[in-house]
């Protein structure tokens, strides 16, 4: 496995710090008394639909609210958007401790009213309060919670307020519940600088010092998600709990095996499950320029999205978690993009990477993924001066004013479209069969209940270094097809007869 040697939402974060406030300044709050009197919960229809997500970011002028119209689109005010119907912000507890724990319900309002529904938040960031006082490694200290090993419940259904992680989690989950549908414990727990460690992490538990982003104990975190994971279920019985962005399958293996016992991990009466009875997602972050070779095409950069999953899909069978035992987890990916400039040898550019967000929203509903957050929502340098390919990802150009200047990339046009076709369909793998499909050409069929119709998805596979590919297909007789519209990946539209030219671009056929 390639080396993670970023921490990709950290650079977000320390933006979102540094506006805390400005942004708290610039918007006036509209807040409820009381959040639980207002459920909120998405069309029944289309709540287990694919999400077409992204992650948040903080910009010079901009309020959560206007970010959000920036992604998800207003009509009424001219605002085409994206296309992203799921949004996934952090709600850190230094930022609710200092700002209170409703400071963000008119946000999440704002949210819902565009079209949003089921978003992800990550839990993270103590207070230095709040903050472990342990050091696991050479002084180091801890990233994560003290009096993690406090009571949960100070009594039935009350949460002990000395466990400061489970009463920032029980507030969090009160409040934001009726908008939020997984719930991830930390961002990256495995970042680490040290990948020849995740070599070992199946056999031995975790170094401290192999994870800057954590600095603690696997039993520490295995802790976190049985907390996160009672008092979700006893505030939100619909909320699924997540790992948060994990990169590495043996770190899975380590949750896997280990309790929350701080005695090693072991089973006892007082921690008698191991991680995967605290868990119902698993969310992970996969950039797949890491793991490309010398493959630097879409359709190989999309394949590792389904390759990533299979892996841990992989650990999680050797421990019973396969749908016969165990329920199968669910999949989330919260965060993915390849760079609209290949910087550092690595895979880059506006067709490739246009290319690969249409490709990647397609090959994650095959691989029964239910979501798939961007990142993110734009470029954080001008492109010109990017020198590293995590600042050339974003579905719009590098925001330098306020609302709503902004210029939308290739990539978000593409994104807009995949997500504007599809968006209330679901992927049929029965129909995609009756495409019979040959090796050179990839695609799926996704079913509209809506109108009781279908829409394909199509293109030539590329292949090495290039999106340059070709091949002519015809749908089956069976299909009965004659002639339909041709959706371009910016959307245009052409009539088309049952014989297609196709390329390495996708394009989506309605018959």
């Amino acid at each position: 496995m390639v080396k993670r040697l970023h921490l990709s939402s950290g650079a977000y974060a320390l933006s979102f710090l540094l506006l805390l406030s400005f942004v708290v300044s610039c918007t006036k709050e509209k807040i409820r008394t009381d959040p639980t009197d207002e459920p909120k919960t998405p069309p029944s229809d289309l709540a287990e639909r694919f999400l077409y997500g992204s992650n948040m970011g903080a910009y010079q002028g901009w309020s959560d609210e206007q970010l959000a119209e920036l992604l998800m689109g207003n009509t009424a005010k001219g605002i085409a958007g994206v296309g992203v119907n799921s949004l996934r912000p952090a709600m850190y507890d230094h930022f609710v401790q200092q700002w209170g724990y409703d400071i963000r319900l008119n946000a999440f309002e704002t949210y819902q009213q565009l079209g949003g529904t089921d978003h992800t938040v990550f839990l993270n960031g103590p207070t230095d309060a709040h903050r472990e006082q342990a050091s696991y490694c050479n002084g180091i200290r801890s990233q994560t919670f003290a009096n993690l090993y406090e009571p949960i419940w100070s009594s039935a259904g009350k949460v002990n307020d000395n466990n400061y992680y489970a009463s920032y989690v029980y507030n969090v989950v009160k409040t934001y519940g009726p908008y939020v549908k997984y719930w991830e414990v930390w961002n990256e727990p495995d970042y680490t600088n040290n990948w020849e460690a995740t070599q070992t992490w199946a056999q031995t538990d975790p170094n401290p010092c192999d994870l800057p982003n954590f600095a603690a104990p696997i039993q520490s975190y295995v802790r976190m998600l049985r907390i996160t994971y009672e008092i979700v279920k006893h505030l939100d019985g619909d909320g699924l709990v997540c790992v948060g962005g994990l990169g590495y399958p043996s770190f899975l293996e380590a949750i896997l095996r280990n309790t929350d016992n701080p005695n090693g991990g072991s089973v006892s009466a007082d921690y008698p499950k191991k991680g995967g009875e605290w868990f119902d997602c698993l969310s992970y972050h996969v950039y797949p320029m890491y793991y490309l070779g010398s493959n630097h095409n879409s359709d190989a950069a999309a394949t590792a999205l389904v390759n990533h999953k299979n892996a841990f899909q992989a650990v999680l069978d050797n421990y019973s978690y396969d749908g016969t035992t165990n329920p199968k987890k669910a999949f989330i990916i919260t965060e993915s993009n390849i760079p609209r400039k290949s910087i550092d040898g690595y895979i880059g550019g506006d067709v490739v990477q246009r290319n690969f967000l249409i490709k990647a929203a397609v090959q994650a509903q095959k691989a029964g993924i239910s979501a798939l957050y961007i990142y993110g929502p734009a470029e954080s340098r001008p492109l010109a001066q990017a020198n590293d390919p995590y600042q050339a990802m974003g579905f719009y150009q590098n925001i330098t004013s306020g609302p709503y200047h902004a210029t939308i990339t290739s990539g978000g046009i593409a994104w807009r479209t995949v997500s504007g076709l599809l968006r209330t369909r679901q992927y049929d793998p029965a129909a995609t069969a009756m495409l019979q499909l040959p090796g050179h050409i990839d695609g799926a069929a996704f079913y509209g209940a809506d109108d009781e119709s279908y829409v394909y998805v199509l293109w030539a596979k590329t292949s090495e270094a290039s999106e340059t590919a070709s091949a002519q297909y015809s749908f089956p007789a069976s299909l009965k097809m004659t002639t339909a519209t041709q959706f371009d990946w910016d959307n245009q539209q052409t009539r088309v007869t049952s014989t297609l030219a196709l390329t390495g671009s996708p394009v989506f056929i309605k018959p």
